[in-house]
């Protein structure tokens, strides 16, 4: 196979797997746009494109006040589990790596292993101590039971990270009269920010589309979030194009927050050691 041969065959490949991404994509946000003629086409090939693009679809999400106060408890959940799962997770990760005791790697396998398990399995027994400790029907009891699922991956991303980072950096901030404290927080944490904010990304990703908890925990309440609203619409078969108007609202909020945290990523690997 010749050089141009294999250009054009990679070419071809590459156009295949954008088109795999960007079609779904494509399908979304015109479902999201089409008047009900473009839905319901009474047999005929639906269209390529709406025959009167309409942003009724959005206007009538707006207008819910249940789909807005879901909406404000979905972004007060997942930005609480970021929170509480970094600030657990991180410590627990940099122990982990740096100070090496008896049973060390049982301990990591088995925090980690937790996740092997089913949601399902464990959401029985979470209700029912959250309950007694008065903690369902509330932001802070999601967040809370979301943050049991996601710190097992930020403790093993952050394992990951702080294996790369030499231990130098921080002894030679302890020479100088650095505490250990201020070694981590100044010195580390600053390296460890890109890998740290995709970690948050994951975490903010896993609160935003979790159900199970959620419907658990708030089963019995007035509070709800994203998708569990969506599990209440789905009940009465709305059309296509709300189903596809409510799926674009809930990737806003996931891009502006990937927009917002990637700058963190894009920090550079050695700005713990320009301090």
């Amino acid at each position: 196979m010749t050089t141009k041969t294999q250009k054009t065959v990679w070419l071809i490949v590459m156009i295949l797997m954008v088109a795999v991404v960007i079609a779904p994509i494509f399908v979304m946000f015109k479902y999201s746009i089409s008047d009900r003629s473009s839905v319901v086409t009474g047999g005929q090939v639906i269209p390529l494109w709406p025959y009167n693009p309409t942003l009724e679809q959005f206007e009538s999400l707006l207008a819910m006040d249940s789909f807005l106060a879901a909406t404000i408890s979905s972004l007060q959940v997942a930005l609480l589990s970021v929170a509480i799962s970094l600030v657990i997770g991180t410590p627990a990760a940099f122990a982990l790596v740096r100070y090496r005791f008896p049973g060390v790697m049982v301990l990591a396998t088995l925090l980690i292993s937790i996740r092997l398990f089913p949601n399902i399995v464990a959401v029985v027994p979470v209700a029912e101590v959250f309950l007694k400790l008065n903690l369902v029907n509330s932001v802070i009891g999601v967040a809370m039971a979301h943050s049991l699922l996601s710190i097992p991956y930020v403790v093993f991303i952050a394992m990951g990270v702080f294996e790369t980072i030499p231990k130098d950096l921080e002894e030679q901030a302890q020479i100088l009269g650095a505490s250990k404290f201020y070694s981590f927080t100044r010195i580390i944490l600053p390296v460890a920010l890109p890998g740290l904010a995709a970690g948050a990304i994951y975490v903010f990703l896993l609160s935003w589309d979790e159900f199970i908890f959620s419907y658990f925990l708030l089963a019995f309440g007035d509070l709800s979030t994203l998708p569990v609203l969506l599990k209440k619409i789905l009940s009465w078969t709305p059309q296509h194009n709300l189903l596809a108007a409510i799926s674009v609202m809930l990737s806003i909020p996931v891009i502006i927050f990937t927009f917002v945290v990637q700058k963190y990523m894009q920090a550079g690997a050695t700005a713990g050691a320009v301090k």
